[in-house]
């Protein structure tokens, strides 16, 4: 009998324990998969969001934890635009807004000049574009118009007041599809904050987008002082730093870690005690192994092997199940506005390597307990 058929064979003798410690591990695997998706999701969306404006810098105010409360005059812009090196500025003023009891999460709407490259670059798919004397108008995401079942030309009520839908974009990555998009001037005096925007969106010149230049070109910007000679209190990062260091993504990083432990502690104890019951059970057949000239180490790979096999089937499984929650996640009203609706391979790896190192680790010492009895003794064991 081939040494693999041995392991298949001692684990459909214990059906019931196999399914069950398989079942831990693959709930375990659809965690750590789902909340690392999620996590990586939203900064490459962000990322994306950015990139394909052409964004290379993004200016807010400094100090500030969350950036949505970020405050700053709108009139800088015409200020960064002079500076040597900068082609373009576009101001932004994003809140989260409520449209309904169905959605109990936050909706962006972000505030654009009609002007602005920002608004030049939506993919329009229905209706027009904002123009720049329109007032009370939005363009809404694909995804969220779906969501709420809007089309270009009906009304839509944001924070008591009645806008009609422009037109909708068709954006490649969620963090645009579940956004509201509406003319600054409207925004501004919906939240109760003339002339001001959240972030400035730099674009430089081709010749200054080297890694050193721009990192110059941040401190030039953040360097900047008023009429008296005070620092204006701007912080400048690249795109990818800002997205990396937004409080969203920190949270949904330290989450992710956070579960990652603790699943796989779960998982480990879980593996120790199902293992260790399975050699305990077969001390007997065990010492038989040894004395038909078994060694230690061929013992030790057959239990380690066993764990691994349900290691496998737990990951298989879990990264099955994390697919289906991922495509029902982001197709629910209420946390599509959070989740991909892809499952990427990096967060498919990492759950396969947790399914692996908490069967391993926890199978280590039932291996090598199994290897230690002398035969004699496990002969003698009824």
């Amino acid at each position: 009998m081939l040494f693999a058929e041995v392991i298949i064979k001692n684990l459909r003798h214990r059906t019931t324990r196999t399914m069950l410690t398989v079942t831990g591990l693959a709930v375990a695997v659809t965690a750590v998969t789902t909340l690392w998706n999620i996590a990586w999701g939203y900064a490459d969306s962000a990322k994306s969001y950015y990139s394909s404006r052409g964004v290379d810098i993004v200016v807010v105010r400094a100090g500030v934890s969350n950036r949505l409360t970020s405050s700053l005059r709108a009139d800088l812009a015409p200020r960064l635009a002079g500076l040597p090196g900068i082609v373009g500025v576009d101001g932004s003023l994003t809140e989260m807004v409520s449209l309904g009891e169905e959605h109990l999460i936050g909706i962006p709407l972000r505030g654009l000049d009609p002007d602005g490259f920002t608004i030049a670059q939506l993919p329009i798919s229905a209706g027009q574009t904002l123009q720049q004397n329109d007032q009370h108008v939005v363009l809404l995401g694909a995804g969220i118009a779906e969501s709420i079942g809007k089309r270009a030309g009906q009304q839509l009520e944001i924070e008591d007041t009645t806008f009609r839908v422009a037109g909708i974009f068709q954006p490649a990555n969620p963090f645009d599809s579940n956004s509201i998009v509406a003319p600054l001037a409207d925004v501004q005096q919906l939240m109760g904050r003339p002339g001001i925007v959240s972030e400035l969106q730099v674009r430089a010149a081709e010749s200054v987008r080297s890694e050193q230049a721009l990192n110059r070109l941040c401190r030039a910007i953040e360097e900047l002082r008023d009429e008296q000679q005070q620092p204006l209190g701007l912080q400048a990062q690249r795109t990818h730093q800002f997205v990396d260091s937004a409080s969203e993504a920190k949270l949904g990083r330290a989450m992710a870690w956070a579960t990652t432990s603790i699943v796989l502690s779960l998982s480990l104890i879980g593996m120790l005690n199902t293992m260790l019951m399975s050699v305990m059970e077969r001390t007997r057949e065990l010492g038989i192994l040894r004395a038909v000239g078994w060694t230690r180490s061929r013992v030790i790979r057959m239990v380690l092997g066993e764990s691994v096999v349900i290691s496998l089937v737990g990951a298989v499984l879990g990264s099955v199940a994390a697919w289906i929650l991922i495509e029902m996640l982001s197709q629910w009203p209420r946390t599509s506005l959070l989740v991909p609706q892809y499952l990427s391979m990096p967060a498919v790896m990492l759950g396969f390597a947790a399914a692996i190192i908490a069967g391993v680790a926890g199978s280590f010492y039932p291996a090598f307990h199994a290897a230690s009895v002398p035969p004699v003794e496990s002969l003698r064991h009824e």
